[in-house]
């Protein structure tokens, strides 16, 4: 049977065993206690916010979950969320403001108010959701205490910074990063010579790079000649939109705006909230930011004023899901609605998320899950800006409110969303059918280097005109190549005519990366359904591979000088000895970081490279230090500095390996490390999580599972996927209906504590 693998950056959330929750756990509420010197500290703070110059107020000392740090910078944030009459106002922490020092990793912290939701779940929730579909903020809350009073429940929002783009975009250079929120919502501008612009709308504003400086703001070193040559290249060469913007990732960004009804974005009447970041293939590509007014909170569609009043709730319900198409104050929208393909894409992108979210009420499910977890904190909160009975309320009905422009009735989150899936899917482009991808599979499923193999798929067309392309690529710092697929008889597909489609592809040293995209005049399908997010992998047998790796060290193995750092292990596949100079090994697609010296890698045998930044050790000690929160790794050969091989790995708790099996050759697993050894003689901790006090029938099951236990009450089962994904949580039963879920291997995480696998039929 022919094998393919998907990879998704995911975190591990199945194997945690650190002693610490991770921050950004959605199970978890953290607490951050605050002490300042000065008993003034909020006018001190105030006067800072106000003065507009970035200061912060130093702290004697900030308590993170109960791991004390001293001189930590604190500030107040936001902009309509921020007023100095709160008493809970915006924070942002910044605890490497005087000394370098962070929290798993997290060296700025972001607390948001909820002055916006009644529910507070409005923006846990949609980052929650967007994180499946591109690379989004993690979030979940924190109770805030200063000098030893209780300020109230936070949101806590992930920052986009330099440890973001390491962590998603193998990148940690002095990328370009810009938070697109305009200085003047007005409209700003008005510099002599320049264009009037409608906020951060990526419009051309003229030659002169100071004409974006009222309508962007730049969080790297430079950057203003790039955004300059984007508006120019949206405006002067909308055909030629990849080489400057990554498309696909666009998509996902306006559908997921667009189906939220996230009117504070790129698409409402300011035109604001989201970062862009360039990548190290020179395209601009956009992050999510700032969902508290989603899901119809902000309720105003065109700019507020006379004629413009705000929108129903059947306004918003019913909210053209191409909202702006041919609006020229929104390239980005105009030029993607005007494609007929890319607009085919938006609509298959947006029928995924609602098929995943929104048509089985998962949604509904996880805003109750969160509602759940934040019940008490928030009815201690003595300064919220609604009172329980809202919140609970509007996760289903509208109530009345005040704040944010167009106050007064806020539509509850359910009401909006029910009918809105049910809206969208009416309409004309959403029902056409759009094609079929099914058995996608591989000629030879362990290829060698360099050899050439054969992908193929099953298409039902379902219209006419059936166009299927493969989308490729053999690292993921390069773009997606696409290539004609063809149902000929001369491609690996059998019968000319049959249904099925294929390709020839060459590879090189490294794993390939692939999706199937089928497009018919009307409607169109990828496989998989999250592409480019996500992808098949073909696992490439190179003869020199990364066999095992260890992020976090701290018991497994220890180098020369009893040091436990991060290693990397490598296996040589041949029956000879390869010599490494001239090869590298880096965490970053821009910057070979690390060159071996003049040394080889026994025919058969084992390497270990110890990631810790220390090249003045004796040994082999790379400059790099391997990130536990997940990222990047490849090898690059000797000849021409190509990637040879790579991995991309999430989080990985302490002491815990990531290594190939079958060994040299087979995907990445979790398992327990087998320093400098053959990976199979390790158990793979999938298996380990069956030795539970609990019993999982029938299994495999088809339509219902059960758990027993003879004296241990069930407070809670969530199952998930095999990428990490939360696709169903109960509580308070041994039961749960999974007939509607695709076939394959899920986890039940039970109490949250203990899993057990199980196949859906």
């Amino acid at each position: 049977m022919k094998k393919f693998y998907i990879i998704v950056i995911a975190v591990f959330w199945v194997f945690s065993t650190n002693a610490q929750n991770d921050f950004y756990d959605e199970d978890n509420i953290n607490t951050i206690e605050i002490f300042f010197a000065q008993s003034n500290w909020d006018q001190l703070m105030d006067n800072n916010y106000a003065a507009g110059n970035g200061d912060r107020l130093t702290a004697d000392s900030v308590i993170v979950n109960g791991i004390v740090f001293d001189s930590v910078g604190v500030k107040y944030k936001g902009n309509s969320s921020y007023n100095a009459n709160n008493a809970k106002n915006p924070l942002n922490i910044k605890l490497n403001h005087i000394k370098n020092q962070d929290y798993q990793g997290y060296y700025t912290l972001k607390f948001s108010n909820g002055d916006k939701d009644p529910t507070f779940v409005r923006e846990v929730l949609s980052y929650f959701i967007s994180r499946h579909y591109m690379q989004a903020p993690k979030a979940n809350y924190t109770e805030v205490y200063i000098n030893g009073n209780y300020i109230g429940l936070y949101g806590n929002i992930e920052s986009i910074n330099k440890k973001f783009v390491e962590e998603h975009f193998y990148s940690d250079d002095d990328n370009i990063l810009f938070k697109c929120n305009p200085q003047n919502l007005g409209g700003g501008g008005g510099n002599p010579g320049c264009a009037s612009g409608i906020g951060s709308s990526l419009e051309y504003l003229g030659t002169d790079s100071t004409c974006y400086e009222d309508y962007y703001e730049m969080q790297s070193d430079f950057g203003w000649e790039n955004m300059k040559n984007l508006t120019y290249q949206l405006d002067q060469n909308p055909n030629n939109i990849e080489q400057h913007f990554d498309v696909d990732k666009g998509i996902w960004f306006l559908a997921l705006n667009n189906l939220f009804v996230n009117l504070d974005s790129y698409i409402g009447p300011f035109c604001q909230n989201y970062y862009l970041f360039q990548d190290d293939n020179n395209r601009f590509l956009p992050v999510v930011w700032d969902f508290n007014e989603s899901f119809g909170h902000f309720s105003m569609i065109n700019t507020p004023g006379p004629g413009n009043p705000p929108a129903t709730t059947q306004d918003l319900q019913e909210m053209n899901p191409f909202l702006r198409d041919g609006d020229a104050t929104r390239p980005l929208c105009n030029i993607i609605f005007a494609d007929p393909t890319y607009r085919k894409m938006y609509v298959a992108h947006m029928k995924t998320i609602m098929e995943e979210f929104f048509s089985n009420n998962y949604y509904h499910q996880k805003a109750d899950s969160l509602h759940n977890t934040i019940s008490s904190a928030f009815q201690s909160d003595q300064n919220t800006f609604y009172t329980w009975s809202q919140a609970t309320q509007n996760i289903t009905t509208s109530i009345n409110s005040g704040g944010g422009p167009g106050g007064g009735a806020k539509v509850g989150i359910t009401e909006l969303m029910n009918a809105r899936t049910t809206y969208i899917l009416s309409q004309t482009e959403f029902q056409y059918n759009a094609p079929d991808i099914s058995n996608v599979s591989v000629s030879n499923a362990n290829p060698t280097s360099y050899s050439t193999i054969y992908v193929t798929s099953d298409i039902v067309a379902n219209g006419n005109n059936i166009d299927v392309k493969l989308g490729y690529r053999n690292s993921s710092a390069e773009i997606f190549a696409k290539t004609q697929m063809f149902d000929d008889g001369n491609h690996g597909d059998g019968s000319a005519n049959d249904g099925t489609f294929g390709v020839q592809i060459s590879l090189n040293a490294s794993d390939m990366q692939y999706y199937v995209y089928a497009e018919s005049t009307d409607a169109a399908r990828f496989s998989p359904a999250r592409a480019e997010h996500e992808f098949y992998t073909i696992s490439v047998t190179g003869d020199l591979v990364i066999n095992e790796l260890m992020p976090v060290n701290t018991t497994t193995a220890a180098d020369q000088d009893g040091e436990y750092d991060d290693w990397i292990e490598l296996h040589n596949n041949t029956n000879s000895d390869i010599p490494l100079l001239g090869y590298y090994l880096s965490d970053n697609s821009n910057n070979l970081k690390w060159a071996f010296p003049d040394t080889f890698i026994s025919a058969n045998g084992y390497l270990i490279i110890w990631a810790d930044e220390n090249g003045s050790e004796a040994g082999l000690h790379a400059s790099f230090k391997l990130n536990g929160s997940g990222e990047q790794l490849a090898l690059y050969d000797s000849t021409n500095s190509t990637v040879i091989d790579e991995v991309i790995f999430g989080a990985i708790p302490s002491d815990i390996g990531y290594a190939r099996v079958p060994n040299g050759t087979g995907p990445f697993v979790v398992q327990e490390p087998t320093f400098n050894l053959n990976n199979e003689s390790s158990t793979n901790i999938f298996e380990n999580l069956e030795k539970n006090d609990f019993v999982l029938f029938p299994n495999p099951v088809a339509n219902t599972i059960f758990i027993i236990n003879s004296d241990k009450k069930i407070n809670t089962l969530s199952i998930y996927s095999i990428f990490g994904q939360e696709v169903i949580t109960k509580n308070n039963t041994n039961k749960m209906d999974v007939s509607h879920l695709k076939s394959g291997m899920y986890f039940v995480k039970i109490n949250n504590n203990q899993t057990i696998k199980f196949i859906k039929q």
